[in-house]
């Protein structure tokens, strides 16, 4: 049998011990592959915000375009191909977010409606029988901010189910967490009642939003809470 030399042994060690060396383009591509997924996780990361901003951009056009088409006609006599148009958006990017253009109408309500019971849902009864004015400072900014959806929903081309909801939710704060503050004589006629006042509240409404809203919402605030104090419901 031939023995293994002293250089034999010297190089065996050498190899037993020497480090993997990774050759080039097996390194290349093993960066190649991290880089990758950092850059597709950071750029879903960064482009989520751009995203929900065009989605916004999209919607508040579409709803602008319907606010102008409800001034000269009613929801019934709207297309989806007309208001499309008119917003400048294509209409499969519209059928991506509405079915048709009831459900526009009807999410743009929903939204006004959520904000509105926000705000509604911040006044316990004893800050409405203080300071009444301040309920009705913030529904009245809820208004100006909200300006050109709500004066469409409560004119002529209106949809009377908005007006209905918006009815019932207040008359339901009235009912529940207000009932304390209604005067007991008026008890036995509150529907009648209640729809006396929420009537002049709209009209008030309407007045402001016809007149150019010159007044505040603080100084309209200050006039409705007058006018409900003589009336005897706060």
């Amino acid at each position: 049998m031939k023995k293994k030399n002293d250089n034999d042994t010297e190089r065996s060690v050498t190899e037993a011990h020497a480090p993997e060396i990774i050759q080039p383009s097996e390194a290349s591509e093993s960066l190649n592959e991290a880089d990758a997924v950092f850059i597709k996780e950071s750029s879903a990361t960064a482009s989520a915000p751009s995203s929900d901003r065009r989605v916004r951009k999209t919607k508040n056009a579409l709803k602008q375009a319907l606010g102008i088409l409800l001034k000269k006609k009613s929801i019934n006599n709207i297309s989806v191909k007309e208001l499309t148009d008119l917003a400048d958006i294509n209409r499969g990017t519209f059928y991506l977010h509405y079915n048709d253009v009831h459900d526009l109408l009807d999410q743009s309500e929903d939204e006004v409606l959520d904000e509105l019971m926000d705000t509604v849902d911040k006044f316990p009864a004893n800050i409405m029988r203080q300071d009444p004015s301040s309920f009705f400072r913030e529904l009245y900014k809820l208004c100006l901010k909200n300006s050109d959806m709500i004066h469409i929903l409560i004119s002529e081309n209106g949809d009377i189910r908005f007006l209905n909801k918006l009815k019932q939710i207040t008359r339901e704060k009235c009912l529940t967490d207000w009932s304390e503050n209604l005067k007991n004589t008026r008890l036995a006629h509150f529907d009648a009642y209640y729809e006396f006042v929420v009537g002049g509240c709209l009209s008030l409404i309407q007045y402001w939003f016809a007149s150019g809203m010159n007044e505040t919402p603080q100084e309209l605030a200050d006039i409705t809470a007058e006018f409900l104090n003589q009336s005897a419901l706060i």
